[in-house]
């Protein structure tokens, strides 16, 4: 039996790897461990550990590390803390590997401390690449301290063999947002309207606005031009999900709170992915910059507005309009989005992040593979053209 540890620190990331983690738990070759860390143990992100253990998961550790400040300097004092505690958590249970998925911080802090303890490192969604977001630079670096990769796409496993990792160690197993989409269901629009405490009886845009971390004062950061677009556009339903707990992102939520009290707009500190993936299926439309409009959502057939540059890099289906922080050009999109003939354009749209199947595959592969012999690592040379 292999003894995996499994590192979660947001809603998000928790709803990409649910379903390999139901699916280890299930499995008798396995045992886990699930290291809850960032911030779902905050309660001003909504305290989603509550929804782990709403979920059936067994053997939930927690890893304390976030500060209440989200400022740069406390993101980075973050990380170090989370070492810290990641180093005793891991040190404390027999582990055979740890797997991590993207590319934040807690993660980052993870990745350290298995490589330090010895530990082999298995790494999901490695290989991409998002241009406005430390989260770039953060993604490589756990590649290059990674033992197994489990990449999303064949584009993304030539890049990870370009940062010099083996081919023998690089396993393409599709998207595990796409995945969650076609095993889990979504709630019925009865359930999902009582859940949500408000009804989808008119044009609705799910928003999820993320701070831009590459770049100091970056004017991404200011969303008043996205406010405006939705003040002009009062008659869709804007149902709001809270920002990372990043850098900026506290200077987010305080712009988001000037309009909470419009009767359209609904501010919510976490949907939980079910829900979340749930209402995907009913809006008209998906705004802001996180990856799941770029992921997920066109699985919906749904158009997405990606508004700025944290998303550049990565592949994108005919549904993405993408558009600067610019009240025309959103409110534009906005309106587009709405249209009937685009809706039915997208009828037949392909995602370029494949068709399911993803958790299935990391289970197969981690059952088929002895980890100890992924342990030492060399450097690739790529073969000169």
């Amino acid at each position: 039996m292999k003894t995996i540890g499994i590192v979660t620190g947001t809603r998000a990331e928790f709803g990409l790897l649910y379903r390999t983690i139901e699916l280890l738990q299930k499995d008798e070759s396995f045992d886990t461990r699930i290291f809850v860390c960032g911030a779902h143990l905050s309660p001003e992100y909504g305290y989603t550990i509550s929804e782990i253990e709403q979920s059936n998961i067994d053997n939930i550790i927690r890893v304390e590390m976030l500060l209440s400040s989200s400022s740069k300097a406390a993101v980075a004092k973050s990380v170090g803390i989370a070492t810290m505690s990641f180093a005793d958590a891991f040190s404390r249970e027999p582990l055979d590997g740890i797997l991590v998925l993207g590319d934040r911080y807690e993660i980052l802090a993870a990745a350290q401390a298995a490589m330090f303890l010895n530990i082999p490192l298995i790494h999901i969604h490695g290989g991409e690449v998002t241009e406005g977001a430390f989260d770039d630079s953060i993604r490589h670096a756990i590649t290059k301290m990674a033992n197994v990769h489990f990449p999303v796409t064949e584009e993304f496993a030539k890049r990870i063999m370009q940062l010099g990792e083996s081919k023998k160690s690089i396993f393409v197993v599709g998207s595990p947002g796409i995945d969650n989409i076609i095993n889990s269901p979504g709630l019925k629009r009865g359930t999902l309207q009582e859940s949500l405490g408000f009804e989808l009886d008119q044009p609705t845009a799910l928003v999820t606005y993320h701070p831009v971390t590459k770049t100091d004062d970056c004017e991404e950061n200011n969303i008043l031009p996205l406010i405006n677009a939705i003040k002009a556009n009062s008659n869709l339903t804007y149902v709001v999900t809270y920002p990372n707990a990043d850098g900026n992102g506290a200077e987010i939520l305080k712009q988001w709170e000037t309009i909470e009290s419009l009767e359209n707009v609904k501010l919510v500190p976490s949907l939980g992915f079910k829900r979340y993936l749930s209402l995907m299926e009913y809006v008209d439309c998906v705004i802001g910059n996180s990856s799941s409009g770029i992921i997920e959502a066109p699985c919906f057939k749904v158009g997405t507005i990606n508004i700025g540059s944290r998303q550049n890099g990565r592949p994108m289906a005919d549904s993405i309009i993408n558009v600067s922080m610019d009240e025309k050009q959103i409110s534009d999109a906005i309106k587009l989005c709405s249209n009937a003939d685009f809706k039915k354009s997208l009828k037949d749209l392909e995602n370029p992040y494949g068709h399911g199947g993803t958790a299935e595959n990391i289970v197969d592969v981690l059952r088929n593979i002895e980890l100890s012999s992924y342990h030492v690592k060399q450097f690739v040379d790529m073969k000169s053209e």
